[in-house]
Formats: structure tokens, C-alpha cells, sequence
């Protein structure tokens, strides 16, 4: 039987640092760690394992409200909607 949910954000394994609303005390936490600086791809499945193991579990919204596209030299048909 496959679980039915509506109307509520749904517990997913994903950080997303560019879309991340927390209180303070999560990165009081689990801070960015230090001895990785200046690392771009992985600091978010890092924050992700760590936020797990101190009792952190990550919601998404109901539906997807926005985007980035990492495709490097692929022409984003959204960007051109108001031109």
C-alpha cells in the first residue's frame, strides 16, 4: 500500500543550502564545516548527514516553487518567458 499525504510538507533527505529556512539554533548545531572551506559541490550532502545525526529531519514545499539549473552551456527556456 502506498501512503497517501495532502496538504503537508513531506520529510525528504535533502539540504538545500540556497533554500534553507531554519531557526538560529541549527547552525548554532551544525555549523559549515571548517575543514572543508571553500567547497561548493558536497557541502550540502554534508550539512544534510550532520543535521540527521543531531535530530534534524529537512521538509520540502508542496510543489516545486523554484529552481537552479547546474547544466553548464544549456539554455534555460524559462529565462527567455518575459523577453
Amino acid at each position: 500500500m502506498i501512503p497517501v499525504i495532502y496538504n503537508m510538507p513531506q520529510m525528504q533527505p535533502f539540504y538545500g543550502a540556497g533554500w534553507v529556512f531554519a531557526r538560529g539554533h541549527f547552525f548554532v548545531n551544525v555549523p559549515y564545516d571548517l575543514h572543508a572551506p571553500m567547497v561548493f559541490f558536497g557541502e550540502e550532502i554534508s550539512m544534510a548527514i550532520r543535521a540527521f545525526t543531531y535530530g534534524y529531519d529537512h521538509y520540502g514545499p508542496l510543489r516545486n516553487i523554484s529552481y537552479h539549473s547546474y547544466a553548464k552551456g544549456v539554455k534555460n527556456e524559462r529565462s527567455n518567458v518575459n523577453k
